[in-house]
């Protein structure tokens, strides 16, 4: 136990230490779970979120989902998330020299979701594997498509463990790879050119959204408390290594002023609570 102890710290080590950087965050989320007939179930939910390092609120999001599951070894579902990032605000250089505060906004975006999920039990050991399509559409009228799809298409996938020969106490670990099928692309000709103001710039030809990539790697850890037949208690520990490519374009897609992976490593802490009826 204690060199399984000390090569999980040794690997968290190599993975900050390739990070660009580490953060810290937190999580909370309620949901109620109604049971229509056997196998069919409807849930709500809303979860708030941290800002990176608990600086300021993430976001709000609320989703309403349904799952049928027409034997023990195989689940399916849909569902539909509001996500609702909070922008902060930042204080603004006006015309006559002054300064005046941008107030912050909700920015919201929709999600939607199909999943199946294979479920197999070994004594009171459960594994699952998940496979989840997700796409976010992003509504602001103001984004740069040249930087991102407007609708962003995603693979999940996550394998999972629990042990449930305790009845009350059901620990859980879970891995999960998060794949981008339709990032921005593009292509330059490799001469470097300079604005005025000294911004460098390619000239840039946009290729469409083409770009298929591993943006998120997820380690989960955490125990469901089953406090009664309605109660379900969820704590839990994410470690995240994120990998996102990152373009900058202006918003005409015809310069392109950096394009690279940004890596994160994001550990939150998060609490869940269901109510069964």
């Amino acid at each position: 136990m204690k060199k399984l102890a000390l090569s999980v710290l040794a690997l968290l080590a190599g993975i900050m230490a390739h990070a660009q950087s580490a953060s810290f965050a937190g999580r909370a989320s309620v949901e109620a779970d109604y049971k229509i007939v056997k196998g069919l179930h409807l849930s709500v939910g809303e979860e708030i979120r941290s800002n990176d390092n608990f600086s300021a609120l993430g976001s709000l999001r609320t989703t309403v989902g349904l799952s049928y599951k027409p034997i023990k070894y195989l689940k399916v579902g849909v569902g539909y998330t509001l996500i609702n990032p909070w922008k902060n605000g930042k204080e603004i250089e006006l015309a006559d020299e002054s300064t005046a505060k941008y107030y912050g906004f909700w920015a919201p975006k929709h999600r939607f979701f199909a999943d199946v999920t294979g479920i197999v039990r070994w004594g009171d050991v459960q594994f699952s594997l998940r496979e989840r399509v997700q796409m976010d559409h992003n509504a602001d009228s103001d984004m740069n498509i040249y930087q991102d799809p407007r609708n962003k298409v995603a693979l999940r996938s996550r394998l999972g463990v629990k042990y449930k020969g305790w009845k009350v106490v059901e620990p859980y670990a879970n891995f999960e790879i998060r794949t981008q099928l339709n990032g921005a692309w593009g292509s330059t000709d490799g001469s470097q050119k300079t604005k005025k103001d000294g911004t460098t710039y390619y000239d840039y030809t946009p290729a469409g959204y083409t770009h298929v990539y591993n943006d998120r790697y997820r380690g989960e850890l955490g125990v469901e408390l089953n406090l009664g037949k309605r109660h379900t208690l969820n704590p839990y520990l994410l470690l995240d290594y994120l990998s996102e490519y990152e373009i900058d374009t202006n918003k005409k897609g015809t310069r392109l002023f950096s394009a690279a992976y940004s890596n994160l490593f994001r550990v939150s802490l998060g609490v869940g609570y269901t109510f069964n009826f």
